[in-house]
């Protein structure tokens, strides 16, 4: 995907294989049936048994199939060495690619020992290194891929290029939920170089002998539909969502009394706060190409699962597994995008119908307009207070559409009760195990608590974002405890270090952001604020700096990131996820939504849609807590605090409380 697993992976075989860096090369590897994700595995107890990548698992579920795997080839062998020179195994030592024995000095190269280690019995539990035993694993060693990023020889989607290859685009009917009924491609057809136009249910598929020539061609083309959500619209959506509140939801978490009255409580505060829809925005745009013929088919993609491509590949071919091959590219950014197949269904047919390899390129209007969007989401919090002004209550209701509804294999969870993990994570979920009771074990120790999801069915296709649902219920818990603070008349560190403080790890993680971050001791004109998460088992405190003009010009200037993610098994790399989290949260709090007026989306390309640019970038401090306990989640971690730590800076400064992203200069004059 980008986030440098495949050099993370190496160290972690590296160091147990005893060989250096250099001595490993790195081999793509293509779609295998056996090749799945233990993680998705365990958290859907094999309902999503799938070769796949997303959420953050990456490392946390092969740091040790990977370091057993290379733990295993040692011993074996240190066996074959011990076998050839006939001495005791203990004698034998790996290092450096060779087994030497230490009394008499002789030596074997790995190579030399294969053919006698791969007749052996492997060990069932290898011994693993200690900690204090790695020679790689917790340093900075630059990724792999970088070179060939720079250079060129990197392969990304449309970098694809086959002999006698054709090349398409895709034009989508405008309206949500709209179906093609047929094609006026005459003037397509007259564009030089289109050879062919294909109609699909809601989309028509343009091959020419070039991609420009296939984009003119379908700037020509002209779709006759019928249907669709006309009068969809932002308003509609969430007039939709109020109404929804007042039904029963689905319970994500529960504990104590979860009655909120002002009878019970001191006080009692009610809050909403509301998540627009967010585009995932990858640097490369859609692209596949694929080769079908009677026999066989071969795809290359920029996939997140391999086994979803394979699934669309079986089912537009027919063919069986054995005869299809899934080729996975870089993505050119991903963010639970390339996590969905439907893009590879154009070049498929379309080399299907043709008989020759066709690779389909999405423009970047076509590829905003047209994504399976972060869902907007209502989330309404009734905090309840006692005579100090600390919460002993708290009652959430979050209202938005059920992502895991729409898939081809809604998963067993979400058939049987409604409950969807997807977007209810990150508020009191346990964040992480579907199909479990939470543990709220190290959650804000709140003790009346009930947490219910209402799933509101919208007519937009939307999916998982870079921190799926923690990206919107982070936004309200983590202002909403801000303004509990207020209300009570504590400062948002120490509530939260009350909160938190039968959880050593979070506490540790919060006391050193504040003082790294100076919290509370800024310069006149700068303001702070902050957010705390465990989210996929990262302990994470941000801490913001900003100032606000008297126009309303809002400037970030620094962020302080403490993290307690485990063990660190790549210093360079982990700081880059953190990092580059941070940059895309804060793009979608202060820059980018997706509206949708008469039934389409506004939005169409970086013009109305900005990325956060350079110069906006703030200062980024990123800090480690060094430990050995089992790696948290890095590629997502970032994203979701920074929304709220900025909206609660906003509020220092301003007074004014920012209840939705992104933050208009509107919202502060």
């Amino acid at each position: 995907m980008g986030q440098g697993t495949h050099t993370t992976l190496a160290m972690l075989l590296a160091e147990e294989l005893e060989v250096e860096m250099d001595q490993i090369h790195h081999i793509e590897t293509l779609h295998h049936p056996d090749f799945k994700h233990p993680t998705f595995s365990e958290w859907t107890k094999s309902a999503l048994n799938a070769q796949m990548t997303g959420g953050s698992v990456s490392i946390r579920g092969w740091h040790l199939p990977f370091r057993k795997l290379g733990a295993t080839a040692r011993e074996l062998l240190r066996s074959a060495a011990a076998r050839q020179w006939r001495v005791p195994v203990s004698e034998c030592k790996a290092a450096n690619g060779h087994v030497k024995h230490s009394s008499s000095g002789r030596s074997l190269g790995y190579g030399q020992l294969t053919g006698v280690a791969s007749r052996l019995n492997p060990p069932e539990n290898p011994v693993l290194k200690s900690p204090k035993q790695f020679r790689l694993l917790g340093k900075s060693i630059h990724r792999w891929d970088t070179s060939g990023k720079v250079n060129g020889t990197a392969l990304f989607g449309t970098d694809v290029d086959l002999p006698g290859m054709l090349y398409g685009t895709v034009k989508h009917c405008k309206i949500f939920g709209e179906k093609l009924i047929s094609v006026d491609d005459t003037k397509a057809k007259a564009v030089p170089g289109v050879i062919a136009v294909i109609p699909l249910e809601d989309q028509a598929v343009v091959v020419a002998d070039s991609t420009w020539t296939a984009l003119r061609g379908a700037e020509e083309l002209i779709l006759h539909t019928s249907g669709g959500h006309k009068d969809l619209s932002d308003e509609s959506i969430f007039r939709q969502f109020h109404t929804d509140l007042q039904k029963k939801g689905v319970s994500v978490a529960y504990r104590g009394n979860s009655g909120i009255t002002n009878g019970k409580y001191a006080r009692v505060l009610e809050l909403e706060y509301e998540s627009p829809m967010q585009a995932h925005a990858a640097m490369e745009p859609l692209c596949a190409t694929a080769s079908v013929t009677s026999e066989d088919c071969e795809v290359w993609a920029p996939t997140q699962s391999s086994d979803f491509a394979m699934m669309m590949a079986m089912g537009v071919t027919e063919l069986p597994p054995a005869k299809i091959k899934v080729n996975t590219t870089y993505l050119g950014g991903g963010f639970g995008r390339k996590i969905e197949y439907d893009f590879l269904l154009a070049p498929l047919v379309a080399s299907k119908v043709l008989g020759k390899p066709v690779k389909v390129t999405w423009t970047r209007e076509e590829d905003t307009r047209y994504d399976f969007f972060r869902p907007p989401f209502l989330v309404n919090m009734r905090f309840g207070l006692n005579t100090k002004g600390m919460p002993e209550g708290l009652k959430v209701k979050m209202v938005g559409p059920a992502v895991s509804r729409r898939w081809q294999m809604p998963p067993p969870w979400l058939e049987e009760n409604g409950y969807d993990w997807v977007v209810t994570v990150g508020m009191f979920d346990g964040y992480n195990l579907p199909n479990r009771s939470p543990d709220l074990s190290k959650a804000y120790s709140i003790p009346n608590l009930q947490v219910d999801f209402v799933p509101s069915d919208i007519q937009v296709s939307t999916g998982a974002w870079r921190s799926v649902g923690t990206s919107h219920n982070l936004f309200a818990l983590e202002s909403g405890l801000d303004e509990v603070a207020i209300a009570g008349g504590y400062d948002a560190f120490e509530l939260r270090r009350k909160l938190l403080g039968h959880n050593s790890r979070a506490l540790a993680v919060l006391e050193l952001a504040a003082e790294l971050s100076g919290w509370g001791k800024v310069p006149d004109g700068l303001f702070q604020g902050m957010g705390y998460t465990d989210y996929l088992e990262t302990f994470q405190v941000q801490v913001v700096e900003v100032s606000v003009s008297q126009r309303g010009k809002l400037k970030v200037h620094k962020v302080t990131c403490v993290v307690d993610c485990g063990q660190v098994f790549n210093l360079h790399i982990a700081k880059q996820q953190l990092e580059g989290g941070i940059i895309y949260g804060l793009t979608a709090a202060l820059k980018g939504e997706i509206n949708v007026q008469g039934g389409q989306v506004v939005q169409s390309n970086f013009d109305d849609y900005p990325m956060l640019k350079l110069k906006d970038t703030p200062e980024i401090i990123v800090h480690f807590i060094k430990n050995h306990e089992a790696p948290g989640g890095l590629g997502e971690a970032g994203t979701p605090l920074i929304g709220p730590a900025v909206a609660n800076a906003v509020f220092a400064a301003t007074g004014k409380r920012v209840r939705r992203l992104p933050i208009h200069r509107k919202d502060l004059v």
